[in-house]
């Protein structure tokens, strides 16, 4: 029975297999499974935690290949349903040094847009101890219909809610819109992750303790703003901490934001289901929760793809230990 639970966009990535070039001159691709909330879901699992995922793929080769891949990271994937008109979502990447992406979306509509209400039932959060979501969902109809009904129904059942929001623009209407809908959902969720790089657009300002007041504003209890090599803030407005990156090599840097955040909620719904909500947690222990997640972070950057490069447990005690003796 999964401890969390993952919605969102489960899709194929077909990432460059040479950095630094864009999508039109990339001289090949390397297929791997991913979407963020698929991402942080694989990365819980091998966290420590049992993990499940919302969603739904095509009646397709794609479609069999995200379900297996899922199933064999040890998802649960009783909620992941076929649809059986529009296809599998596809993304190709290209990505640069400096962590920059070049993203192009197949999915006119995908499959993932498809989740409807009717998909979520009242067995769905049997068991589960917290649920993530995305921003992605909110997208389209009737896949945000269904994320505000299972958002209504982790919030009556008392679970930890984690939200992490991502502004891919080539998606969204327009910007204005990606603003409204990206900011609205934070007054849902009790942890945040916010990467540097969708700051304004999640937050409204490009001032930091500005942006810092609008999230925690909506109710959010913890706020963790993630920078890549620069480390990640994390604050409860009370109290803000810096903690530095690890160094390693890095090989390509998809999937190493959801690392981060799976990586938090492994960490954190312990001390929140013991001291009733995140504002509580002492600094040491957040400290000591975003030194793990930036490791999670830094080695799932070391190898390309989003899935195949999340890391273990045990490979991530290992780094730490390693790196930390060094």
């Amino acid at each position: 029975m999964p401890d969390v639970m993952c919605m969102g966009e489960v899709l194929v990535e077909f990432i460059s297999t040479a950095d630094n070039v864009t999508l039109g001159y990339a001289p090949g691709f390397i297929k791997a499974p991913g979407g963020a909330p698929a991402n942080v879901a694989v990365a819980l699992k091998r966290l420590g935690l049992e993990a499940g995922f919302v969603g739904k793929v095509g009646d397709d080769p794609f479609g069999d290949y995200l379900r297996s891949s899922l199933n064999n990271a040890g998802v649960d994937t009783t909620c992941l349903f076929t649809d059986r008109q529009a296809r599998t979502t596809a993304v190709f990447v290209a990505v640069w040094n400096d962590g920059h992406k070049d993203l192009c979306f197949y999915r006119n509509p995908g499959a993932d847009m498809q989740l409807s209400d009717d998909d979520i039932d009242e067995h769905i959060f049997d068991g589960a101890r917290a649920f993530h979501y995305g921003s992605i969902a909110f997208i389209n109809q009737p896949s945000a219909a269904a994320q505000y009904k299972a958002l209504d129904m982790a919030h009556s059942k008392g679970l930890m809610i984690s939200y992490d929001p991502n502004y891919r623009p080539t998606l969204w209407r327009d910007e204005r819109t990606a603003r409204q809908v990206i900011q609205d959902g934070f007054r849902y969720c009790h942890l945040a992750k916010v990467s540097s790089e969708e700051w304004e657009v999640a937050t409204g300002t490009h001032d930091l303790q500005q942006g810092i007041n609008a999230v925690l504003s909506r109710g959010v209890e913890l706020l963790v703003i993630s920078r890549g090599n620069l480390g990640a803030l994390v604050t409860n407005g009370d109290y803000q901490i810096e903690v530095p990156a690890w160094s390693v090599h890095v090989v390509e840097t998809t999937g190493a934001g959801d690392g981060f955040m799976a990586a938090m909620i492994a960490q954190l719904l312990p001390e929140r289901e013991h001291l009733g909500s995140l504002t509580r947690v002492d600094e040491p222990t957040v400290r000591e929760a975003v030194h793990f997640a930036n490791a999670v972070g830094a080695l799932t950057c070391t190898r390309r793809g989003a899935i195949p490069a999340l890391p273990t447990l045990d490979e991530v005690s290992q780094f730490i230990k390693t790196a930390s003796a060094g």
